[in-house]
C-alpha cells in the first residue's frame, strides 16, 4: 500500500471542507464516480427499455428467433454492455462500502 504525504494546504482544505481526513476525500470520491456510472448505465438501460417496450431477455429472445438485423444486434451488444456494467459497478459500490 502506497504512503501519501499531504500539503498543509490541502489538509487545511480538506478540514474547511469538514472532511476528517484524505482517506475519506478518496472515498468520498469514489463513491461519487461509481454511484455516476451505475447512473448512466441505468440510463442506457431505460433507453432502450423504452425504445423496444420489453426488457433485455425478452428483446434477446426476439432477436435470435428474426432475420438478422445490424441496427438491433448493436443495440442488443450496447445493452448487454450497460447491463454487465452496471452489475459490475453496483459490486463495486459494496466492495467499497464494506471498506469504508
Amino acid at each position: 500500500m502506497e504512503t501519501m504525504t499531504i500539503d498543509e494546504k490541502l489538509h487545511k482544505l480538506i478540514n474547511e471542507l469538514e472532511f476528517k481526513d484524505a482517506k475519506e476525500v478518496i472515498k468520498d470520491s469514489l463513491v461519487t464516480e461509481i454511484l455516476y456510472r451505475i447512473s448512466k448505465y441505468s440510463e442506457e438501460e431505460e433507453r432502450f427499455k423504452n425504445k423496444y417496450s420489453k426488457n433485455l431477455l425478452e428483446f434477446k429472445k426476439e432477436y435470435e428467433a428474426g432475420a438478422e438485423d445490424f441496427g438491433k444486434y448493436d443495440d442488443l451488444m450496447a445493452w448487454e454492455f450497460a447491463q454487465q456494467a452496471k452489475e459490475y459497478w453496483n459490486k463495486k459500490l459494496e466492495e467499497l462500502k464494506s471498506v469504508i
